[in-house]
């Protein structure tokens, strides 16, 4: 099968790679479909983010079951499925304890990063993983189940009023579907990106009521005129940080989901005095269920956020719709694309 493969940064390749054998009973093999281009890819091939030397990368995924082990009893060959990627084992300290996104085996069982992941043709996982799709629902419309749901576990930390005043980040796919997310919580706001392009995209894509802005200064404008401040501000791309403090109202949350390296500063007092709330969050925690509901009942439109699709042959393209040039060796901000997907054979 074919395989896209990590080495090092800037070193990714179409490999062929045996495909994987069933050797446990709760294993199914799954024939990938799709796969969506996340930003850790990007990270990983860059060099920004650490991953195993060696691995198939990709993580957001949907296919088809092509085989079962003999203790499956919920799937059976030619469902179509949509995979859970986040690997947890249920019996370390941090399962048992409710925090299964960091299970103490992830720097081995990581999918697509310390584990073998699904740009390819086939992928092997455990039954308690996978989730079947509806009809109606297309394979590259499900790859944005996985986003999504790590997007919940975050809100879900969250004490959120329909009535709260929200800015986000970035107007990527992440800060697209936080805008819907919240969206169907009743929550409206701005989006904030600096490319006029992108801005372009995200204006069509965006959920009823929600603006976009090409400055934060603008965004706060808009949401409060009078004192400039919000409730909560969403920082997608990593880079901006603690920088936002001071237009975070009393009791706001200021939520940090983009995964760059650097540092920021804050005055404890001011966190303590005016109760506000830093939060960090990664990955999915019980939140898949939901989240391939709101795709399936639309509530998150992915067909609207998916604006390119590339077969597996033509990854270098896809990345490049991104902003990731691998022959170049530059990573740039993407002003051309939203959701980026590759299709298997």
């Amino acid at each position: 099968m074919q395989a896209l493969v990590y080495k090092s940064a800037w070193d990714v390749a179409l490999e062929e790679r045996p495909v994987p054998e069933i050797t446990q009973d709760h294993q199914v093999l799954v024939r990938i479909k799709a796969t969506g281009v996340c930003g850790t890819d990007l990270g990983i091939i860059s060099g920004k983010y650490h991953a195993v030397s060696s691995i198939i990368l990709g993580h957001e995924s949907a296919g088809e079951v092509v085989k079962v082990g003999p203790a499956v009893s919920t799937l059976k060959p030619g469902d179509r499925v949509v995979i859970d990627p986040t690997y947890y084992c249920g019996h370390c300290s941090l399962c048992r304890t409710g925090r299964q996104n960091h299970c103490i085996h992830k720097a081995v069982t990581e999918t697509g990063v310390s584990a073998d992941g699904t740009f390819t043709d086939y992928y092997m996982t455990e039954e308690r993983f996978l989730y079947k799709l509806k009809e109606h629902v297309g394979y590259e419309e499900a790859t944005l189940t996985e986003p999504l749901s790590c997007i919940l576990t975050g809100i879900n930390q969250i004490k959120l009023l329909p009535n709260f005043r929200a800015i986000i980040l970035g107007a990527g796919p992440i800060g697209i579907l936080y805008s819907y997310a919240l969206a169907s919580k009743g929550v409206t706001g701005s989006l904030v990106d600096i490319s006029s392009e992108r801005l372009a995209l995200a204006t069509t894509i965006a959920p009823e009521r929600w603006e976009a802005y090409g400055s934060f200064d603008a965004a706060v404008q808009a949401a409060s005129s009078e004192d400039q401040q919000v409730d909560l501000i969403v920082d997608t791309t990593g880079v901006v940080g603690t920088q936002v403090l001071s237009n975070l109202a009393h009791g706001g949350y200021l939520m940090l989901v983009g995964l760059r390296d650097g540092l920021s500063s804050f005055n404890p007092k001011e966190i303590v005095d005016r109760s506000l709330k830093i939060i960090g969050s990664i990955d999915s925690l019980g939140t898949f269920a939901t989240a391939l509901y709101m795709i399936e009942q639309n509530i998150v439109p992915a067909q609207k956020i998916i604006t390119h699709t590339f077969p597996l042959e033509q990854y270098q393209e896809a990345f490049q719709a991104l902003g990731c040039n691998i022959g170049e060796r530059t990573l740039n901000p993407s002003s051309q694309a939203i959701k980026v997907i590759l299709q298997s054979s």
